[in-house]
């Protein structure tokens, strides 16, 4: 783990850590929400499950311009069942609190697949 943790300081500006950072608290604020929301309990063991793949396929890979693939292939379908699932149904309330953590995650997650889809086109094409 030390080892991906120095390749990724290395390979990333102060920016891109900071939207780590962030996409670390905006996962982590499940915790307030798993006792009561369904999703919650998802998005927290889809954050949980991150770590081991991202670790996998750096180990395999030694890219950390792949490790985005575990955010495609957990965070992907998590997206989709937040939008199916969660903010298409009738009860839900965008104004409340549960309701703004849900939208910003979505958002969260949104941005970071379209920078790991980037990465991962940029590593198959020779350019990363």
């Amino acid at each position: 783990m030390e080892e991906m943790e120095l390749a990724i300081n290395a390979a990333t500006t102060p920016a891109v850590q900071l939207w780590m950072n962030w996409m670390i608290f905006i996962f982590i604020i499940s915790i307030v929400f798993v006792w009561k929301y369904k999703a919650a309990r998802i998005v927290l063991a889809a954050f949980i499950l991150t770590l081991p793949m991202a670790m996998l396929i750096f180990n395999l890979s030694k890219s950390v311009h792949l490790i985005g693939i575990a955010h495609l292939i957990l965070w992907g379908p998590l997206a989709f069942y937040l939008i199916k699932y969660e903010i298409k149904i009738p009860s839900f309330n965008f104004k409340s609190v549960y309701g703004v953590w849900v939208m910003l995650l979505l958002g969260t997650i949104v941005i970071s697949l379209v920078f790991d889809a980037r990465d991962i086109i940029l590593v198959m094409l020779g350019e990363k």
